[in-house]
């Protein structure tokens, strides 16, 4: 299973200007907030800390419905190449997070695939902000089609309570699929391994 979550630096929520002062209590834990203390580049670690975290609590969320994202239970251990874990109440998940000078790119997964298992692109956005959901859901099965062998106008993306899902004819196909959309960016991310897509047969039961 996968989840992920990217983050356009340059948007206007992102400036520390536009930033609540009790945001990062309402937001991070007790250890990450020493952690924010303590570095040279705190306003960027703090959307490093929230990718993660976002895309974490989309793999939980499949893992079990009744998770609740409550951000400071969703803990961000990285090392210095913004790789790691994530801890929440219901147990720890790989993330990590690719970063680029304008944006952030996290994600998470129950367990991590190897190079050949994950499809992701972060693609530049800077069309009609209502229209950025369907460019990126047509990218998607693009890219799907290519690597399914199966003709991208058989494919749809579809959704179970918010979660997308990739469907074929009609019929659910076994990958995982994560979007996400922020300011001037969208990105995706799909677990191809045997098996991922199984959670959403057991949400529509």
């Amino acid at each position: 299973m996968i989840g992920n979550d990217v983050v356009d630096l340059g948007d206007p929520e992102v400036q520390a200007a536009g930033r609540h002062p009790r945001w990062d209590a309402r937001v991070f834990s007790a250890r990450e907030l020493e952690t924010l203390d303590a570095s040279g580049a705190p306003d960027r670690l703090r959307w490093i800390f929230w990718a993660a975290k976002e895309a974490a609590y989309k793999v939980a969320r499949k893992l079990d419905r009744r998770t609740v994202f409550s951000p400071p239970r969703f803990e961000v251990h990285l090392d210095a190449t913004l790789r790691g874990h994530v801890h929440h109440p219901g147990g720890t998940l790989p993330v990590r997070v690719d970063e680029a000078k304008d944006r952030l790119h996290a994600i998470a997964s129950d367990e991590e695939p190897g190079e050949s298992e994950l499809l992701e692109q972060v693609v530049v956005w800077d069309g009609d902000v209502a229209l950025a959901g369907k460019a990126l859901r047509a990218r998607v099965r693009r890219e799907l089609a290519t690597h399914l062998e199966i003709p991208a106008e058989d494919l749809e993306i579809d959704r179970v309570g918010r979660i997308p899902v990739v469907l074929a004819a009609g019929r659910p196909v076994d990958v995982d699929l994560s979007l996400s959309h922020h300011g001037g960016f969208v990105a995706f991310a799909c677990d191809l391994r045997e098996g991922s897509g199984g959670w959403w047969s057991e949400a529509r039961s």
